[in-house]
């Protein structure tokens, strides 16, 4: 109980004290640390009670070096409470808020001087020279926003102007396409009606065709059966129609390895494990392996070696323009688009045909058929094409160029800043890059992603994402900083966290005359 009351009388007398040390700046009185915007909570005929509601408390607790209050709200002039606030007038500069657990703490904080007040001649009062400085800096601020508000007002020209013919473009291509998609539906079913009259021409020849195609695999098969039997005919010594292991061992042709004799693995490698075989199973299963070596034997077959041997004693100018060729063929399939797609197969055998003998009026059909499947992939070609182009004027549209679109005519313009180990590339709106001085090639450092400034100040900061990604790192983003500057250029590139860049850039479309007097009216100097 004796302490207690000790130490209430303390805080009387602290209140005491506190009462003479109002801050002279204002003739409206306020504890020390409370701002002049808050002067009227603290009225010393009443009792204090908390910011945040909780507690009331005798005015004489106010500034009395001990914590009553939750948010800290009753010790603005001392460092009692850890989320205090003290405010600094800063008489001739600009009023500052400071935690006041900075109180007393031997720094001086305040250009006034006034949070050292223990020791007052600790802290020269500066705040004169330092509100000159500043006013003298905000004077230069606003020399240069208003010179280049005027540069802006031409950007936002050129950037509306902009906007404009885009969307008058845009019109004149869904006017373009529709035209176009009238064009393809036309072609489309003259190419049907033309294909459908060319096919029943052609059918005539391509069941002859057909036909003939049987007729030769018949002979072929006919051949085939002849020669295989005439040599099953030659093998079977005691024809009884059956092709034993002994018949076989006697035959030059079925030793492959060429050393005197017919071992179990060659006669397995033509027969499998069967010991006696037929005409039926030599022709399905031998001939078609005996064949080639008899065809080597009689000299009408070469080996593999001499056919490579032929191969590389071809005149080498046919060979480089062979593979030139191809070459040229690889590189058209890889760049041609969807309508430069080889035909369906129906359709190449119709290409195919227009180089056959066919009678007049039939080679007129396939001619016009020809003709009007080139018009029709022409037609579906050009409708791609002013797709695409209505998708990238649709996506420049939705961009946000800035509120009146002042920054619409930097898209696209590139911006390089070298430092001693690199040279930094900002393409606007759509990627930043870095590249060594050393050689190698370029590393991207994000590409366009969003505007990232704080409420009001939106447009004062770019994010470029989703960069390469560092080694056992994350994709590396790059932020932007716009500053007002009457030309468009990049200051300085840093790398303040591992795969995170900084870019400070300058342009005259970030300078606001309005904003910049703003600023400058509510700056407490």
């Amino acid at each position: 109980m004796i302490l207690s009351s000790y130490h209430r009388l303390m805080h009387l007398l602290a209140f005491i004290i506190c009462s003479f040390l109002i801050c002279a700046h204002s003739d409206v009185p306020r504890p020390r640390g409370v701002s002049l915007s808050k002067a009227s909570l603290y009225s010393p005929t009443k009792d204090f009670t908390c910011f945040d509601g909780t507690v009331t408390i005798p005015f004489s607790y106010v500034n009395d070096d001990y914590c009553d209050c939750f948010d800290g709200s009753d010790e603005p002039g001392t460092s009692a409470c850890l989320n205090g606030v003290f405010h600094c007038t800063n008489a001739g500069h600009r009023a500052q808020n400071i935690p006041s657990s900075r109180v007393n703490d031997g720094v001086c904080d305040c250009c006034d001087g006034t949070d050292e007040y223990a020791e007052p001649d600790s802290c020269p009062n500066t705040c004169e020279e330092l509100g000159r400085e500043a006013r003298a800096e905000a004077l230069r601020l606003s020399e240069l926003h208003k010179e280049g508000s005027q540069i802006r007002l031409e950007l936002i020209e050129k950037g509306n102007k902009r906007r404009n013919e885009m969307a008058e473009q845009l019109a004149q291509l869904e006017k373009d396409k529709s035209e176009a998609e009238t064009i393809k539906a036309e072609k489309e079913a003259i190419k049907n009606e033309l294909e459908e009259k060319e096919n029943e021409a052609l059918k005539v020849y391509r069941e002859a065709e057909e036909k003939e195609k049987q007729r030769k695999a018949e002979e072929e098969n006919q051949q085939t059966i002849k020669d295989a039997t005439e040599q099953f005919n030659r093998f079977d010594s005691n024809q009884d129609g059956q092709l034993s292991v002994e018949e076989i061992k006697v035959v030059n042709v079925f030793d492959k390895n060429k050393d005197g004799e017919v071992d179990q693995e060659e006669y397995q490698y033509f027969f499998g494990d069967s010991e006696n075989v037929n005409l039926e199973l030599f022709i399905s299963t031998a001939w078609p392996m005996l064949k080639p070596l008899l065809m080597m034997e009689q000299g009408m077959f070469k080996p593999a070696e001499e056919e490579h041997e032929s191969v590389r004693e071809t005149d080498a100018d046919d060979l480089s323009r062979e593979l030139e060729n191809e070459d040229l063929e690889g590189a058209e399939d890889e760049n041609m688009d969807d309508s430069e797609l080889p035909l369906e197969e129906d359709d190449h055998d119709l290409e195919q045909d227009h180089n056959k003998g066919y009678d007049e009026e039939t080679q007129k059909l396939v001619n016009e058929a020809t003709e009007a499947r080139r018009q029709f992939t022409d037609a579906e070609r050009a409708v791609r094409e002013i797709d695409s182009s209505i998708q990238n004027i649709q996506h420049n549209l939705e961009k946000d160029y800035g509120l009146q679109q002042e920054f619409a005519t930097l898209d696209g313009q590139c911006f390089e800043y070298e430092d001693k180990e690199y040279i930094y590339r900002l393409c606007m709106f759509q990627k930043i890059t870095q590249k060594s001085k050393n050689g190698g090639s370029e590393v991207g450092l994000g590409n366009w992603g969003e505007w990232g400034g704080e409420e009001n100040k939106k447009y004062s900061v770019m994010k470029y994402t989703n960069g390469v990604a560092c080694w056992n790192g994350p994709n590396r983003i790059t932020t932007v900083n716009i500053h007002c500057g009457l030309e468009t250029k990049i200051l300085s590139v840093t790398e303040p966290f591992r795969c995170e860049y900084k870019a400070e850039l300058t342009t005259p479309a970030a300078c606001d005359n309005n904003v910049s007097q703003a600023h400058s009216t509510h700056d407490e100097l």
